[in-house]
């Protein structure tokens, strides 16, 4: 019988389930205690995996049990399987009844204080049940958990990078960028000015390596001049 075959017969959620608790308790006693099973039932869910794949999963040792090459490599496959459940679950809850639930959603904040506060604070009207969890961020840091199932949905610019690879995009606005001065400022006199006026002023800017940093550095090149000097570095806060 091949190993597919094997697998598909002997391969059980619940011992994929132990070996992961194992892994991370460090111990069998200690995953035993923290399953509420007894230690001779998390060493059988163990032999019956690696006998399913005929592979060792566990090195044993008097300081505990760490995981082997292979049994790290389930251990990363069996987070992506408990993964993909959770969100059938949740799926399955929402086609169940469409009206309740949670949604997990991605923004900087600039965005999460404008459009999409506004576009919560509609929804929430319209199906009270629905929790928003919004979570705010670069557009780089927000990919990565996009990618790991953190959140739902992205509401940002599209970059264009490799980043966007695999992701599948629904425009809701056009945005354009503008300079802001104070209403005392000389500048907001003046009918006409341009940029290469302004590149010795005092900024507050997003960091260059940013995703909106990049759209300034790119405004700036295309007049010739150099991303200018910021008094204020202006930078979202980070999350994971």
């Amino acid at each position: 019988m091949q190993l597919s075959s094997r697998i598909g017969c002997r391969m059980k959620l619940h011992d994929l389930h132990v070996l992961m608790a194992v892994i991370q308790a460090g111990s069998m006693t200690k995953a035993a205690a923290l399953l509420n099973t007894g230690q001779p039932a998390i060493s059988r869910s163990i032999a019956e995996l690696e006998h399913a794949l005929g592979v060792r999963l566990l090195d044993r040792s008097s300081q505990g049990v760490k995981p082997t090459e292979y049994g790290g490599a389930l251990l990363d496959g069996g987070t992506a399987v408990f993964d993909d459940l959770r969100q059938t679950v949740k799926n399955i809850a929402f086609l169940a009844d469409p009206t309740v639930g949670e949604v997990r959603v991605g923004c900087n904040p600039i965005l999460a204080a404008s459009f999409v506060s506004a576009a919560v604070d509609q929804l929430s009207r319209r199906y009270p049940r629905i929790r928003f969890r919004l979570v705010t961020a670069y557009v780089e840091t927000l990919h990565r958990e996009l990618r790991e199932r953190n959140v739902d949905l992205l509401i940002a610019r599209r970059s264009g990078s490799a980043a966007d690879e695999g992701l599948d995009y629904e425009f809701l606005f056009d945005d354009s960028y503008s300079i802001a001065a104070g209403a005392q400022n000389p500048w907001t006199r003046r009918r006409r000015v341009e940029l290469a006026e302004l590149v010795n002023e005092p900024w507050v800017l997003p960091p260059p390596e940013s995703l909106l940093g990049s759209v300034v550095t790119d405004a700036f090149r295309a007049s010739g001049l150099d991303y200018p000097r910021a008094i204020v570095i202006a930078e979202p806060s980070r999350c994971g």
